[in-house]
């Protein structure tokens, strides 16, 4: 059976790039990244059960909660960096006329405050007709945990796994989105 051109057309090709406050002042590109990104949406669905429910069953069914979240490797071990993978820590300096400096102490524990949110985080998948796919989660917070190894004959790795997160004060407010689009407009730097 032969594939039509729009289905070649959209086959994603090569690696993805991350842009965090994509569209937004400060917006910054992350990377470089080592093994592109990796998008993931779950949703969970509860069975509403009955007396001679033989199974699943359509029209049956509620979706409970969907979560979304963003996986990329990055390179760039700098502290605003670091950073994005701490958002309980403290971030001071400019980065120009006062280097960054990042401290975890114990204002870092209690209720996450909303700069610890990015606006929102996108990946740019390539296809092959030469635009993109466009991922994009709202909200978005690494809350793994962080780690560092100094290797030789190696790099170091900030591995960042970013979940998007329902706004509390809208119920209209979008969890993440994708999209088509012609070309990447990269930030300022």
């Amino acid at each position: 059976m032969a594939l039509t051109q729009k289905q070649i057309d959209n086959v994603q090709i090569d690696y993805g790039i991350v842009i965090a406050n994509y569209g937004e002042i400060g917006a910054e590109r992350l990377g470089p990244s080592r093994g592109g990104g990796e998008f993931t949406a779950d949703g969970k669905i509860r069975d509403i059960e009955y007396d001679g429910m033989k199974g699943k069953t359509k029209g049956m069914q509620v979706y409970e909660e969907i979560d979304a979240s963003l996986k990329v490797t990055v390179l760039d071990t700098s502290i605003s960096t670091l950073a994005l993978a701490m958002p309980y820590a403290q971030l001071d300096g400019d980065g120009t006329t006062t280097p960054y400096s990042l401290t975890c102490g114990s204002a870092s524990i209690g209720v996450l405050q909303e700069g610890a949110y990015l606006k929102n985080v996108t990946m740019f998948c390539k296809t092959i007709k030469g635009t993109y796919k466009a991922i994009t989660l709202y909200n978005a917070m690494h809350e793994g945990s962080f780690g560092f190894k100094a290797a030789p004959k190696g790099e170091g790795e900030v591995e960042l796994e970013f979940n998007a997160h329902w706004d509390s004060l809208s119920d209209e407010a979008s969890l993440y989105k994708i999209e088509d689009i012609e070309a990447i407009v990269e930030p300022v730097v």
